[in-house]
């Protein structure tokens, strides 16, 4: 064929070379069998070794959802905040969440706490009602909030809006909580009708209104029953609430209890907060942030019993429940003078740091020396 390349062939065997010349290319069988079984080892150690590394992955991974579960539904974990937003004016809080309280504490008092513990649903709530109307109130709650439930009247008549299920203010609520960053939300359909087709369209059109204003995993619950809002609480303790990114960057307190302690004529007093911490660890020498008053030195910081335990013992006489209730101090925390936090956040400028000085006769004398000096020598 065309081209100026050359064929090379294998040179030929020579006819008397030895047995020994012609099988010197080749590896023996004693060689070949040890590699060929170094070769299987190392197959096998590299398949054991990732067997053992991905069943090592799954086991941590178990134990990080069973850390977490145990977490949200243990003795340690603080209570759940539920805040209850009426989507509508027309919309009454108060029914609800007196069933919900009813349900946790399995008995109804006037006098009832805002949190409760339930040892049936293995959980502990604090239900709040945001007041419609207040948009400032209706944002602080909205900041703490676990899970934000949004109350919906299948009856409500609401035509100031696009929507025929939210007034102004509840399209006006929306709009500022989803800008400060939704936690996991519910939301609860009254006012259903008790005939089972009606109630299933009814639900269906009030669900396909309300849609587009939620996140895709929101989830539509009727609780107009008892049965309604168990069921709710049965899958309420099961689930893993998303919090705001922000929300978890430092520690935050919600009051139950506002007390102030004054010192003698002074006019100023000292802020008794008490409450669960949450998110972060809290250390004594930091500043905390009071909502719209300010930036603050730690007194001290009380450890103290947990006023709503899970775990309560069973069949309380009225005195052992009284004990159980009161006030005890565990620990006490004391800020290091020199550790503490300064509440000088800013240099306080000096008005003379950047003035020039007037210079002195003896240096005005000679600088006029030196400038002779200089004429001289030219």
């Amino acid at each position: 064929m065309g081209g100026g390349k050359h064929q090379i062939n294998k040179a030929h065997k020579s006819r008397f070379s030895s047995k020994s010349s012609r099988n010197i290319h080749k590896t023996s069988v004693k060689d070949r069998l040890a590699i060929v079984k170094n070769d299987r080892n190392i197959g096998k150690g590299a398949r054991a070794a990732r067997l053992q590394r991905n069943k090592m992955i799954r086991e941590q991974k178990k134990a990080a959802v069973l850390k977490e579960k145990r977490e949200l539904t243990g003795s340690k974990c603080p209570p759940r905040v539920i805040v209850l937003f009426a989507l509508c004016a027309t919309v009454d809080l108060e029914p609800l969440a007196d069933d919900l309280l009813t349900l946790l504490s399995k008995e109804f008092s006037a006098a009832r706490s805002e949190t409760v513990a339930s040892s049936e649903y293995r959980t502990r709530a604090t239900v709040l009602k945001a007041p419609h109307g207040d948009l400032l109130s209706c944002m602080e709650m909205a900041k703490v909030a676990d899970l934000l439930v949004f109350v919906a009247s299948a009856r409500s008549s609401c035509e100031d809006t696009d929507s025929y299920f939210t007034d102004s203010f509840g399209s006006q609520c929306l709009s500022v909580f989803r800008s400060l960053g939704l936690p996991s939300t519910a939301v609860f359909i009254r006012d259903l009708p008790t005939e089972l087709k009606q109630r299933n369209e009814l639900k269906k059109i009030c669900t396909s209104s309300l849609a587009t204003e939620f996140p895709e995993d929101c989830k539509f619950y009727p609780a107009d029953t008892k049965e309604d809002l168990h069921k709710f609480l049965s899958l309420f303790k099961e689930q893993r609430l998303k919090t705001p990114h922000w929300r978890t960057q430092r520690s935050y307190l919600m009051a139950n209890k506002v007390d102030t302690v004054y010192d003698g004529n002074s006019e100023k007093c000292t802020l008794v907060l008490s409450g669960y911490l949450r998110a972060r660890n809290l250390s004594v020498n930091q500043l905390v942030h009071v909502s719209g008053v300010g930036d603050f030195q730690l007194c001290k910081i009380e450890v103290l019993k947990d006023p709503f335990p899970l775990n309560s013992r069973k069949n309380q006489d009225l005195m052992d429940s009284d004990e159980v209730h009161d006030v005890e101090v565990i620990r006490t925390l004391v800020p290091d003078p020199d550790n503490q936090e300064s509440l000088v956040a800013e240099n306080t400028p000096d008005p003379l740091a950047g003035e020039q000085t007037w210079p002195t006769e003896a240096e005005i004398a000679e600088a006029d020396e030196d400038q002779k000096q200089k004429k001289n020598k030219k």
